[in-house]
């Protein structure tokens, strides 16, 4: 909404949105899986935006009952991410700006996988959590930017979407690249401290080990690029 320039149309964010700048001074209507009905419904939205992965169908129906025009994205995938800009731009009479976005997006994206691409492929470890041992696997759109990044995701066979690992198994594939997410590790050393065993892997000798701002990296939005450009710099 804020990259279309509807800040003016934005009468509520969860307590999780912090970008952009703008979003500050806007009610709360608390989180992702705990909103606040008595707050959505004091603001009087003429549409409400929700996420397939992020919210539950209970809310949604529960919205939809107090008479709220309700409408859910998914954007699991950089397509999907380009998809929901389209139909967000279409329901507020912003479409032009919308369809321009995108198309900036996918400029950016070109640019990023070109410059990628000029060097050898890495194995990737890209971690959600480090405790447990969650990675990105196949399916997400985390998995997607490995790739574009001129990655290899080595949880990208596993069973799940995020699965939980071993600390063999990243011991067995040894990556060429970590990345970790910022909300769950500050420093390269917080990985090896919690894991001494990793100390011999080929991304810790060779100072591949790369703490990545998580609200830039990990959220399907208009800042995906951004995430690009940061993980291909990881990997570079």
């Amino acid at each position: 909404m804020f990259a279309l320039g509807l800040d003016s149309s934005v009468v509520g964010v969860t307590d999780f949105c912090d970008e952009p700048p703008q979003v500050r001074g806007r009610a709360r209507v608390g989180g992702m899986i705990s909103p606040s009905f008595e707050t959505i419904v004091s603001l009087k939205p003429d549409l409400i935006l929700m996420t397939i992965a992020g919210n539950s169908r209970a809310d949604h129906d529960r919205l939809v009952s107090l008479g709220f025009q309700v409408v859910v994205t998914n954007p699991s995938s950089l397509e999907g991410i380009y998809e929901s800009i389209a139909l967000i731009g279409s329901l507020t009479g912003s479409r032009t700006r919308a369809d321009s976005l995108i198309s900036q997006l996918r400029s950016k994206q070109r640019e990023l996988v070109s410059r990628a691409r000029m060097r050898p492929a890495r194995s990737v470890l890209l971690l959600v959590s480090l405790r447990p041992i969650i990675a990105a696997g196949s399916g997400t759109f985390l998995h997607e930017l490995i790739g574009l990044a001129n990655g290899r995701n080595v949880a990208a066979h596993a069973p799940s979407a995020y699965p939980m690992l071993g600390r063999e198994y990243i011991l067995e594939r040894d990556p060429d690249v970590i990345v970790v997410m910022n909300d769950v590790a500050s420093s390269p050393r917080d990985v090896v401290e919690a894991y001494p065993e990793w100390k011999n892997l080929s991304a810790v000798h060779r100072n591949s080990v790369h703490i990545l701002d998580a609200s830039v990296v990990s959220r399907p939005g208009p800042r995906i690029m951004n995430g690009l450009e940061l993980l291909v710099s990881s990997l570079n």
